[in-house]
């Protein structure tokens, strides 16, 4: 637990009250992180330029240790900055490891196998871990989390994948590919949706 340990904690409490003066609030901290995270993805599994890619990782994931730093150093600390940064920080470790599943062969991209593990992050982790983590950390009652709804729930899934599954066994399986990187795409769609009900919808809001 590097982001805790007392030494590591001192010295990013030192780096965060150096930054706190650039006018970028606590949670734009954290999306610029993800963002250089996604770059360092697409620069190692399209580019397949490790350098680089990785470079893009470590200056990600610095920010993702500080932005919590510069939140306290503004006095800007909310529940929904530390329920941004965990979910941003699993997202982080999935473009990671997602990254070199592409690497180094670009006819991987079509291979179904990988949309299926996207599918499996995105469709069945995330969204429950959105709840349970809002929850978790006071931002939502267990009543109001249960009302996280999304265009691409788990029966929308089900038939999708379902359908596709279908047309793939009578016509081709480049239909049920086509059904899998779609529920890839709507899952995504999905974690936004909920994201934006915590934010909108969180007990800070109402304080």
């Amino acid at each position: 637990m590097l982001k805790q340990e007392k030494t590591s904690k001192g010295v990013q409490e030192r780096i965060g009250a150096a930054l706190a003066f650039i006018p970028l609030r606590p949670n734009h901290w954290t999306v610029l992180a993800l963002f250089l995270g996604a770059i360092g993805a697409i620069t190692i599994a399209l580019m397949h330029d490790l350098v680089l890619g990785l470079l893009f990782f470590i200056v990600g994931g610095a920010l993702d240790m500080v932005d919590g730093a510069v939140a306290r150093a503004r006095n800007e600390a909310t529940k929904f900055g530390g329920f941004l940064d965990g979910v941003s920080d699993r997202f982080m470790e999935a473009l990671f490891l997602f990254a070199f599943m592409f690497y180094p062969l670009p006819t991987i991209l079509i291979d179904p196998k990988i949309w299926l593990a996207g599918l499996i992050f995105l469709g069945t982790c995330m969204p429950s871990y959105i709840r349970a983590y809002a929850d978790h950390n006071g931002l939502l009652s267990a009543a109001k989390a249960k009302e996280m709804g999304g265009i691409f729930e788990r029966s929308e899934r089900l038939i999708l994948i379902t359908l596709g599954l279908i047309a793939g066994i009578v016509f081709s399986m480049e239909y049920f590919v086509g059904a899998i990187i779609l529920a890839v795409f709507l899952s995504a769609i999905t974690v936004l949706q909920r994201i934006a009900f915590v934010m909108h919808n969180n007990e800070e809001n109402k304080a």
